[in-house]
C-alpha cells in the first residue's frame, strides 16, 4: 500500500476514500487498488456528503470532514487500515468503527488499545510507532508516502515485497582490499566511505578505523565533521547491527570529547543526523544494547536548542514513550530518556509541534521511571526534572496531582544528598501546589512524614548552597497559601529557618524576596 500511494501521489493523485473494501485482492502476492471515483466528487461538497457513507467516514481523516484534503488524508486512511488488521484479533468491528472515529477527536485512545495487544503478541511492536505517525491529528505532522518508504521496518516490507523502490545490494568487497584501501590519515577514510557508502563490510571497517584516530586530539576537530558521514552509513546499511553499534560508540566518543574540549559540536547535529538516528532507533527497537547507546546520544544531542526542536519536529517524544515501556528495567535508558524528555519540554513551546496526548502519555513515563528507580539517584534525578518540566508546561491532570505530589516527596526522602534532585523537586512540587489544593493537602498530610518536616531536612542537609535555598524557599513561598498549611508551619517554627535563612543569604535578593513575602503571610 505504501508503494501504491507513493506511486499515485507522485502522479499528484490523492484517493480520499480508502478502504479495505477498495483494497481488492487478485491472487496470493498482489492486489489491486480500486474506486478512485472519489477524486471526482471533490469539486461538489454535497454530492461527496451524499457518496460517502457514514460507516465509511470512520477511515477518513479528521480534516476531509471539513471537506479539507491532502496526501497526508490518504496517510491516516492508511493508518486506520493498518490498525484494524493489527487488532482484529483484540476488537470486533464495532469496537474498532469506534475506535477508529474516537481517535479523530483524540489520539491517546491509541494508548490502550496498544497496551492490550503488547501483552499478548509483540511481533507488532515495530508498527506502534509507525501508527503513531500516520494517526496524528495535524496533517502537517503526519509523514509523507515518501516518508514513509524510508522508515527501516517498510523499506524491509518493501524489500521483502520486491519493490523497484528499493535497490539491490552489491556484491562485498574482500577485506584484504579494504584493509589496502584504509590505510593512511583521516583524509584517506573520508574519501573511502564515500567512495565505497554502498558496501557494508565497508563502512564497519571506516568506523572501526576511525576510533583508531580517539587519542589524537589534534584529530578531533577533524572527527567532528564525520558525524554526518557516520550516521549516513548508518542509514545506508541500516540492517548492520554490528554498523550500528559501532556508529554510535564512535559519535559518542567524538562528541564526549568535543564537549570536554568545548569545542562547537552544534554543526555536527544537523537534520540528517538526526533522522538517522532515530531511523536506527525505530528499525532496532528490541535491542537493548543498541538503544542504550542511542538514547544517550539522544540525550547529549538535545542539549543544544536548534537539535531540540529538529528532534520534537521529528516525532522522538513518541520513540521515547515506547522505548520507556519497554525498557523501564534498564537504569541507563530511562535516566537517557528522562534526559531528553527534559530538554526537549524547556527549549521551547510545545502547542505547535507536539500533541497534548503524547504529552500526558510523556508525565506517566516520566512518573513509572521515577516509582521504579527511586533509590537510583541520577535516574531519579532527571525523572524529576523532566516532571518538573512538564508541570510548567501544564500536562498533569488533576488525577494526577495527587500521586505525582507524593512520588516527588518519597524522591527527596530517598535523596536528600543530592542538590539538583532537591531543587527540581521542589521547583516541582511548588508548581503542584500552585495548581492544587489537593496537592497541598498531602503535602502536610503524607503517611511517610510531612512534607514540612522533609523541606526542613532539605535546608539543613544543602544551607550553605544558595541555589538549593532559593528553591526551597519558592516551595515554602506556595505552601503559605493555603491556611492548614501554615497553621502546621507556624507549629513546625517555619519562621526561625525563614529568619535564619534571610540571615545567611542578606546578598541574594531573590531569597530575600521570597523570605520577606513569606514570613509576612505566617506573620497575618
Amino acid at each position: 500500500m505504501v508503494d501504491a500511494l507513493f506511486y499515485i501521489h507522485k502522479q499528484n493523485i490523492i484517493h480520499r476514500n480508502l478502504k479495505p473494501s477498495n483494497i481488492l485482492v487478485t491472487d496470493e502476492a498482489s492486489f489491486m487498488l480500486c474506486d478512485f471515483s472519489t477524486e471526482a466528487l471533490m469539486t461538489d461538497e454535497m454530492k461527496w456528503k451524499i457518496r460517502v457513507e457514514e460507516n465509511s467516514k470512520s477511515w477518513m481523516a479528521p480534516e476531509t470532514l471539513s471537506f479539507s484534503f491532502t496526501e497526508k488524508s490518504d496517510i491516516w486512511s492508511l493508518g486506520c487500515i493498518l490498525l484494524d488488521m493489527m487488532t482484529c484479533f483484540v476488537l470486533n468491528t464495532q469496537e474498532i468503527t469506534s475506535l477508529l472515529q474516537d481517535l479523530r477527536q483524540d489520539t491517546s485512545h491509541l494508548e490502550g488499545v496498544l497496551t492490550l495487544m503488547q501483552n499478548g503478541y509483540n511481533s507488532s511492536l515495530p508498527l506502534f510507532t509507525i501508527l503513531f505517525m500516520m494517526l496524528h491529528i495535524q496533517p502537517s505532522m503526519r509523514p509523507t508516502a515518501k516518508a514513509l518508504t524510508d522508515l527501516p521496518f517498510i523499506r524491509e516490507c518493501l524489500t521483502v515485497a520486491g519493490s523497484s523502490l528499493i535497490k539491490p545490494k552489491k556484491s562485498s568487497l574482500p577485506l584484504d582490499v579494504i584493509d589496502m584501501l584504509l590505510e593512511g590519515g583521516i583524509s584517506s577514510v573520508l574519501e573511502f566511505m564515500q567512495a565505497y557508502w554502498d558496501r557494508e563490510e565497508a563502512q564497519v571497517k571506516a568506523v572501526e578505523h576511525l576510533a583508531s584516530f580517539l587519542g589524537d586530539k589534534n584529530a578531533l576537530p577533524c572527527l567532528l565533521t564525520f558525524t554526518e558521514l557516520i550516521t549516513s552509513a548508518m542509514k545506508t546499511h541500516i540492517d548492520s547491527l554490528k554498523l550500528q553499534i559501532g556508529g554510535c560508540r564512535l559519535l559518542l566518543e567524538i562528541l564526549s570529547q568535543a564537549l570536554e574540549q568545548d569545542l562547537d559540536v552544534e554543526t555536527s547535529l544537523g537534520d540528517n543526523v538526526i533522522n538517522s538516528l532515530l531511523e536506527t532507533v525505530r528499525k532496532h527497537s528490541e535491542n537493548e544494547e543498541l538503544l542504550s547507546l542511542v538514547c544517550t546520544l539522544l540525550m547529549m544531542i538535545s542539549a543544544s536548542e536548534v537539535a531540540a526542536e529538529n528532534l520534537r519536529k521529528a516525532g522522538v517524544i513518541l520513540d521515547l514513550l515506547m522505548i520507556i515501556r519497554n525498557f523501564l528495567h534498564n537504569e541507563q535508558i530511562c535516566l537517557s530518556c528522562c534526559g531528553v524528555l527534559w530538554s526537549l519540554v524547556v527549549s521551547g513551546n510545545l502547542e505547535n509541534s507536539v500533541d497534548q496526548a503524547s504529552l500526558k502519555s510523556a508525565v506517566c513515563a516520566a512518573s513509572a521511571v521515577l516509582q521504579e528507580h527511586l533509590q537510583n539517584g541520577m535516574v531519579a534525578e532527571t525523572a524529576c526534572s523532566a516532571l518538573w518540566a512538564l508541570s510548567l508546561q501544564g500536562c498533569l491532570t488533576e488525577n494526577e496531582y495527587e500521586s505525582t505530589t507524593v512520588l516527588l516527596l518519597d524522591a527527596l526522602r530517598m535523596n536528600l544528598e543530592r542538590p539538583v534532585l532537591v531543587k527540581n523537586a521542589c521547583q516541582a512540587l511548588a508548581s503542584l501546589l500552585r495548581l492544587s489544593e489537593i496537592s497541598a493537602f498531602r503535602f502536610v498530610t503524607d503517611s511517610k512524614g510531612s512534607g514540612i518536616k522533609l523541606i526542613k531536612d532539605a535546608y539543613h542537609f544543602h544551607c550553605d548552597d544558595p541555589e538549593v535555598v532559593e528553591n526551597i524557599c519558592t516551595l515554602i513561598n506556595e505552601m503559605v497559601q493555603y491556611d492548614d498549611i501554615v497553621l502546621d508551619m507556624v507549629s513546625q517554627k517555619m519562621e526561625e529557618l525563614l529568619s535564619e535563612i534571610k540571615s545567611r543569604f542578606p546578598s541574594s535578593m531573590e531569597i530575600m524576596i521570597l523570605v520577606d513575602a513569606t514570613l509576612l503571610k505566617l506573620q497575618k
